[in-house]
């Protein structure tokens, strides 16, 4: 079990211990009554707001946006995915503004595939790799191998740069960086640093996404080029996206707008905290890079129909997809920001299709973006 993972399992069991003796202390402080009532979750929207309603009469009133919710539902619904869930943030102030797919949205049920690249370049950019960096490869569309981390020049006949690889999810690139540049220290601080492992400050439950890195090799290589190992829940991916549209500071996460009690007294929650994950220069770096996954990359047919954008802003964005054999599961993964160079909205999409397969998550984004853009 890698330190990461013996980290967040430490959390969970500090927490439920720390939890336990609270009780026990008389002056200890007790959770607002309508903390337990909301982690049923059961919003409905008043045509103005979305809220749910409390045992006494009163009501929570949620950041949850009565045009994008319902958006989102729909939207995942039309996907005809086996599951699905899908989070947006605002990002000057961390409202969520749609948290669809229910426990699924909180809970880390896919491994992070290729977005899990976005912290190993967050590391690389650290480093001092910049992003014009050139790698000569062969191989690398679908997996990582041993002879991908050596030169190999009766082989490698294709060269592009550390960005480009991003943009277009090319693993030997992103595999033959992380093992001449990183070692599992690194990677697992700045996987941290990104809160894998911790659970998020929020009112709902949720579980931490997980990083198990292992020491070296071509392990390593295949865990920071997103093969399996890793785990992210939909919420995550929109923070970890937010984070770096926030230039490094991670986003306050917000849900409730304001508690009004049967009585009528209202009080609005104190916002969460927030910490500086990395550098702002390592943020503009990867903003810079995400957003060729839109305009060239992986993400380019989701986004670009020829020479011409879909949406009226550009985007910068990350994809994933991770086949599991048994049973199997297509996951698709889309996070990212809008617009690109003044974000205003992070997203996260989490697909899981069955054999017969389904729109991919880069799909979903777009058009969740599309009402954004267009309310």
């Amino acid at each position: 079990m890698g330190r990461l993972k013996r980290a967040a399992l430490a959390l969970m069991l500090t927490g439920s211990l720390a939890a336990g003796s609270l009780a026990l202390r008389r002056d200890a402080p007790r959770q607002p009554s309508w903390s337990s009532e909301l982690a049923t979750f059961r919003p409905f929207s008043d045509g103005e707001r979305v809220i749910q309603p409390l045992s006494d009469g009163g009501l929570v009133e949620l950041t949850l946006s009565p045009v994008l919710q319902p958006a989102a539902d729909r939207l995942l619904a039309l996907s005809g995915a086996v599951q699905s869930a899908a989070v947006m943030i605002a990002v000057d102030d961390g409202r969520v503004l749609a948290l669809s797919g229910g426990e699924l949205a909180t809970t880390p049920w896919a491994p992070a595939a290729s977005v899990f690249k976005l912290v190993t370049a967050a590391a690389l950019v650290e480093k001092g790799v910049s992003p014009k960096r050139r790698v000569c490869y062969h191989g690398g569309l679908r997996s990582v191998e041993k002879d991908n981390l050596e030169d190999h020049p009766e082989l490698d006949g294709t060269c592009h740069s550390f960005a480009w690889g991003l943009a277009k999810s090319q693993n030997a690139i992103i595999g033959r960086l992380a093992h001449e540049y990183l070692d599992a220290g690194t990677l697992e601080a700045t996987a941290r640093a990104f809160d894998f492992g911790a659970a998020l400050p929020f009112p709902l439950p949720v579980s931490p996404s997980t990083a198990e890195v292992p020491p070296d090799g071509l392990a390593f290589a295949r865990v920071a080029a997103g093969f399996w190992q890793t785990s992210l829940s939909p919420l995550h991916g929109a923070y970890l996206a937010a984070t770096i549209a926030r230039g490094g500071e991670t986003p306050p996460l917000r849900l409730v707008e304001r508690v009004e009690d049967g009585r009528g007294n209202s009080v609005r929650p104190p916002p969460m905290h927030t910490h500086r994950a990395i550098s702002p220069t390592a943020a503009h770096a990867l903003a810079s890079m995400m957003l060729g996954t839109t305009e060239f990359g992986s993400a380019r047919l989701a986004f670009r129909d020829g020479h011409k954008r879909r949406l009226p802003v550009a985007v910068a964005g990350k994809t994933g997809s991770l086949n599991r054999p048994d049973p199997f599961t297509a996951y698709s993964w889309f996070v990212g920001f809008a617009p690109a160079e003044k974000p205003e909205v992070a997203v996260a999409i989490l697909l899981g299709h069955g054999p017969d397969g389904g729109p991919r998550a880069a799909e979903v984004a777009r058009d969740l973006l599309a009402v954004y853009f267009t309310r």
